[in-house]
């Protein structure tokens, strides 16, 4: 089994994440750090400019300078409820999963970001189980939740399944009593938020990394040390959608 790597230290100076949860008005905290800085940094690597970034994402060449990196933290609150496409071609662009933006600025992106008027509602019924449970089974016996949510483009019923969150494992990202959905057809990549039938604990939720020749499942919440992935373990998914509960 190869070691998980120590994380690199950010020498910049510390920061809190800021959280933008799927309901509007969450209570945000402050970064210590301007979350530009990295993503300046990032551009650098990729040789791009400011003017080069802005026209990738569709905007004039000088909207980085003048109405993104004056203050990241809101501009990516915009994108997330009124112009998810951009935010998704900015990732793209960046070449961040959501995980590895949230990690590098402090700022995360809600799982699956949509506008009522670009991302029309949809009844979906599906499979549910709590975590900890045995997996996710499409039959008649199985326990189903109905979800009015916006709709998930490409992905049928039989492909989705949800998991009721217990326990503060992945806070600040999940919390107790949450609902998250997941795509079995969804890309395994690290960073990603995964459902997994662990062989002694049922379903975990977890994010998913990789060392070496190992996968291991992190939590969001330091005090939770990551575990290895293990041959009899499965990845029944990835999450595409939270319901939170208030």
């Amino acid at each position: 089994m190869v070691a998980p790597r120590k994380p690199k230290v950010n020498t910049t100076g510390s920061r809190l994440p800021i959280t933008l949860g799927i309901e509007r008005g969450e209570t945000m905290t402050a970064s210590l750090v301007d979350p530009a800085v990295p993503i300046k940094r990032r551009l650098k690597q990729l040789g791009l400019s400011q003017a080069d970034f802005s026209k990738r994402l569709g905007k004039s060449p000088g909207w980085a300078a003048a109405r993104f990196f004056p203050d990241v933290e809101r501009a990516v609150r915009y994108l997330a409820y009124r112009d998810p496409e951009t935010l998704d071609r900015m990732l793209s662009v960046l070449r961040w999963t959501p995980e590895e933006f949230a990690r590098e600025t402090g700022i995360h992106i809600p799982l699956e970001a949509h506008h009522p008027d670009l991302s029309p509602m949809a009844r979906y019924r599906i499979p549910v189980v709590d975590a900890g449970a045995g997996p996710p089974m499409w039959s008649e016996e199985a326990e189903y939740i109905v979800l009015h949510i916006p709709e998930l483009r490409g992905k049928s019923e039989r492909e989705l399944f949800a998991v009721r969150v217990h326990g503060d494992s992945m806070e600040p990202t999940l919390k107790e009593r949450d609902v998250v959905v997941f795509w079995t057809q969804g890309a395994v990549e690290p960073g990603r938020i995964v459902a997994v039938h662990v062989h002694w604990d049922g379903v975990v939720i977890k994010r998913l990394q990789r060392h070496g020749d190992t996968w291991y499942l992190y939590s969001d919440n330091p005090e939770h040390p990551p575990v290895p992935l293990h041959e009899a373990d499965k990845v029944l998914g990835v999450a595409v959608n939270l319901v939170r509960k208030i």
